[in-house]
């Protein structure tokens, strides 16, 4: 279980500027979170590690960032913990290592319930900090069918209609079908191979094979990229608001996380002079070696200018293999939301993750949590001091993803 929480483990993301300033005093900075899965229609919920440390000025010289971590708080978190909802009672965390980090004793047994409030507190010398969140408690993912017009040149490989032009190609334009897939896979194959997918992937493919996991084609050209108006490969309705007209508002983050994003082989080769020879022209020279060898076959791997636009640059491994962001994470506020070609760095078998947030983490993004302007703090939920208590509500499914091109 606790590898499944492992996996579902998010990082926050905004792309959202705020326009308020803060100023700044010194203090505690608390991260924690806690995480509810449904698993066979029941919610399962575990809290992640605490993180404290100390707050820092942005000019401050400080030779060693380790040192601002604080190693013997009092760490606790309040809530209804036992099989009987309406009990109250406290969980005291205990520091792992020297890096602030706080964590429920492994012989400690608790349940987390949807709906419920939750209390951190935090003591340490002259601080007291604290943060409540109330659990989500309602989550429903399905995928519907949908249409797409497809405007693309008679050439998809060519981008742009002066250039298709250009090349004596025709714009053309379509009418699409965007089908279901199967978002409901996530617990009968957990089941079923008794979680160990996590360690396994390989253990997913009979149910690739009988369409119990889905698959769709990624493609590098035409209309499946470009931009977020590019052709969704498929569109999630999701709904987080238990009582229609809820006025609460919500942060969904959607998750892509690849499984099989280490996995090595021959770079692509086309014999186009249907010679036998590997030729330079014929395959992508993924590791930029000139020679055709092994390499982390998964990437999504393009070298055009609207792949270097959203996805580039590459990052590359010891090896001068390209590789890009693992998990993928996107946060958005409408749906249905369509998912396209952006939300996806890699081929292969991938677990999609869906999260409902609590209000806590909606207002945190009313901030500026990537701290694009220095001198913005992000809106914490944290009574005297500095971080965020956030919990979240997921579900999960799983999708195989072939090379369209």
């Amino acid at each position: 279980m606790r590898k499944i929480f492992f996996i579902l483990i998010l990082f926050l993301i905004s792309c959202q500027l705020p326009d308020n300033n803060t100023e700044y005093q010194e203090g505690l900075v608390v991260f924690g979170r806690i995480e509810l899965v449904e698993i066979n229609g029941t919610a399962i919920g575990e809290i992640d590690p605490v993180r404290v440390s100390l707050s820092s000025e942005i000019d401050a010289n400080i030779g060693d960032t380790e040192s601002l971590y604080i190693n013997d708080a009092i760490v606790t978190i309040t809530g209804a913990f036992d099989q009987d909802e309406s009990n109250i009672r406290t969980i005291t965390l205990n520091t792992i290592d020297d890096l602030g980090q706080y964590v429920v004793d492994e012989n400690e047994e608790y349940k987390i319930w949807p709906n419920s409030n939750y209390t951190l507190n935090v003591i340490y010398e002259d601080y007291t900090v604290s943060g409540t969140t109330t659990t989500p408690n309602y989550l429903t993912i399905e995928s519907i069918e949908d249409n797409y017009n497809c405007e693309q040149c008679s050439d998809p490989t060519i981008y742009g209609e002066t250039t298709c032009e250009n090349s004596d190609e025709n714009w053309t334009s379509e009418e699409q079908y965007i089908p279901p897939i199967n978002v409901a896979n996530f617990d009968f194959i957990n089941n079923a191979t008794n979680g160990l997918w996590t360690l396994d992937p390989n253990l997913l493919e009979p149910y690739v094979n009988d369409a119990t996991i889905s698959s769709i084609e990624l493609s590098r050209y035409g209309c499946s990229v470009g931009s977020f108006a590019s052709k969704p490969y498929f569109v999630l309705d999701i709904d987080d608001q238990a009582e229609e007209g809820n006025p609460n508002l919500s942060a969904i983050r959607i998750l892509s996380y690849a499984l099989e994003d280490k996995k090595i082989g021959q770079e692509p080769w086309t014999d186009f002079n249907d010679n036998g020879i590997v030729d330079e022209k014929e395959f992508f020279d993924y590791n930029q070696n000139e020679i055709r060898d092994e390499t982390l076959i998964n990437t999504f791997y393009d070298t055009t200018d609207v792949f270097k636009i959203w996805k580039g640059p590459y990052f590359r491994d010891e090896n001068y293999n390209p590789y890009l962001i693992n998990p993928f994470l996107w946060t958005v506020e409408t749906s249905p939301s369509p998912i396209m070609w952006l939300y996806f760095n890699y081929y292969g078998k991938h677990l999609i993750v869906i999260q409902s947030s609590d209000d806590a983490y909606y207002d945190y993004l009313s901030g500026d949590p990537l701290g694009q302007n220095q001198y913005i703090l992000p809106d914490s939920n944290i009574e005297g001091g500095y971080g965020l208590f956030t919990s979240n509500y997921s579900k999960a499914f799983f999708i195989n993803i072939n090379k369209a091109d």
